[in-house]
């Protein structure tokens, strides 16, 4: 075998063997943040878990946790990291435009929304409590509420140049939805004895904020029906010769 061959097949094993290290590192740091949210769960003093009730839960020896980890900040930034990602994987798996009128869209994306803060109200303080790993400025629940605005932002934009109009003046207002909803929905989780029920809480947001979709739309002078298909509606506001929408 000659030198270059050799120095090819080093360099091969060598990539290899860190990929491998790599993926065996994301295993147990997954093992490591959702034992985390369990017992961040089951913790009802809002105290800080240690490390080594952590470690216990994750089957896993307290020195291989800190090596995972710069710190302790560290390991809270990564499960509010974590948390963020699932949250927001639930939440868009709801905002499809492709399923419903806008009505049951706004409907069921507040509704898992609520749904979610209401059997997770720990998990959610702690979002609150401090940023994520990949934005130090913020709380995670403003990460994740940007998340969701930057989202529901790109299928307006989609839909506008479907329509061919001026998304501008939906600029701010899927953060102002988004907002809210949040802001609303944590007074609701927090009150020992709402006044409204859970699919009260919910109807009534939906119906706020179809009352904003509605005004900036006909700033746009477009009159959308709230209970007809959505795709329906985009096709009929484009013309019959123009596609559908895939934001």
């Amino acid at each position: 075998m000659s030198s270059s061959a050799r120095e090819s097949r080093t360099a091969g094993s060598g990539t290899g063997h860190q990929a491998r290290w790599e993926r065996h590192n994301s295993v147990r740091q997954t093992r490591i943040l959702e034992a985390a949210v369990e017992l961040l769960e089951e913790n009802p003093s809002g105290a800080r878990i240690p490390m080594q009730q952590i470690a216990a839960r994750a089957g896993l020896a307290k020195s291989v946790v800190y090596r995972q980890f710069a710190d302790r900040d560290d390991l809270d930034r990564r499960i509010r990291s974590y948390l963020v990602d699932v949250f927001a994987g639930e939440l868009f798996t709801k905002l499809d435009i492709t399923d419903g009128s806008i009505e049951e869209i706004l409907n069921r994306t507040i509704h898992t929304v609520a749904d979610w803060m209401a059997e997770h109200p720990r998990l959610h303080e702690f979002m609150r409590s401090g940023p994520t790993h990949e934005d130090a400025s913020v709380d995670a629940v403003s990460s994740l509420k940007a998340r969701m605005a930057a989202r529901a932002r790109a299928i307006i934009t989609a839909v506008s140049k479907t329509i061919d109009v001026d998304d501008s003046g939906f600029e701010s207002l899927t953060l102002a939805i988004v907002t809210m909803v949040e802001g609303m929905l944590t007074q609701w989780v927090r009150d020992p004895a709402p006044a409204k029920t859970r699919s009260e809480i919910v109807a009534e947001l939906a119906t706020y904020a179809w009352y904003m979709l509605d005004g900036a739309a006909r700033s746009l002078g477009l009159v959308l029906d709230p209970r007809a298909e959505l795709l329906a509606v985009i096709g009929q506001l484009a013309g019959a010769d123009r596609g559908g929408v895939t934001p």
